[in-house]
C-alpha cells in the first residue's frame, strides 16, 4: 500500500482481538523505529517489547487513559536517556523530537501489516519503571500499544473525516 494511503487510512486503535502478532511482524516494525531519522543520528530510543499479560496489566495502570495497554497483543514502550548529550550539549531532556519519527515509523509500519496501534501516554513513570525495570536515568513516559483491531461496525451514513482542511492550518511564507 502507497504511504499516502497508509497515512491517510491509519487511526488510533484501542480495541483488540487476541490473535497473537507473530515475531516475524514484531521484528518488522521494531526495524522501521530503529530506521526513523534523528537528530544528528543520534537514535536516542530503546524499545522495551511487553507480551506479558501479566505485565501489560500492570504497565495499563501507569497512565490516565491507558487500559487498552491490557489488551494489547504487545506493547512497546519507548526509553530515552535523560542525561545531557556529550556531543550536543543538550540539556537533560529527552530527545522528543527523535522519540515522535520512532513513533511514527513504528506504527505505520504495523499498519502496512494490518496490525492497529495508538500512543499512550505513562503518567505515573513510576509505574512503568517499575515494571520494566527501568534505570531512574532513563525515560519511559511514551508507550504504543499493537494488536490486530477488532471489526469496527461501518455506521449507515460515511462521517467526515474528521481532520481539519488544509486551508485551516497551513500557511504560505508568513503567518499573513
Amino acid at each position: 500500500m502507497p504511504i499516502t494511503e497508509l497515512i491517510r487510512t491509519q487511526r488510533a486503535v484501542r480495541q483488540y482481538s487476541d490473535k497473537p502478532v507473530s515475531e516475524e511482524d514484531i521484528t518488522a516494525i521494531l526495524n522501521a523505529g530503529r530506521r526513523a531519522q534523528s537528530s544528528r543520528n543520534g537514535q536516542p530510543w530503546y524499545f522495551v517489547v511487553v507480551r506479558e499479560r501479566e505485565n501489560l496489566q500492570r504497565l495499563a495502570e501507569g497512565g490516565m487513559y491507558s487500559a487498552h495497554v491490557a489488551q494489547s497483543a504487545f506493547t512497546i514502550v519507548l526509553v530515552a536517556d535523560n542525561s545531557p548529550s556529550k556531543d550536543m550539549g543538550m540539556s537533560a531532556m529527552p530527545h522528543s523530537f527523535d522519540m515522535g519519527q520512532a513513533a511514527a515509523y513504528l506504527q505505520l509500519a504495523a499498519w502496512e501489516l494490518g496490525i492497529g496501534s495508538c500512543v499512550v501516554g505513562l503518567h505515573h513513570t513510576e509505574i512503568a519503571h517499575a515494571v520494566l525495570q527501568v534505570p531512574a536515568e532513563m525515560n519511559a513516559r511514551i508507550a504504543i500499544t499493537f494488536g490486530y483491531p477488532l471489526p469496527v461496525e461501518q455506521p449507515k451514513t460515511p462521517k467526515k473525516n474528521g481532520r481539519k482542511p488544509l486551508s485551516e492550518i497551513v500557511r504560505w511564507e508568513t503567518w499573513s
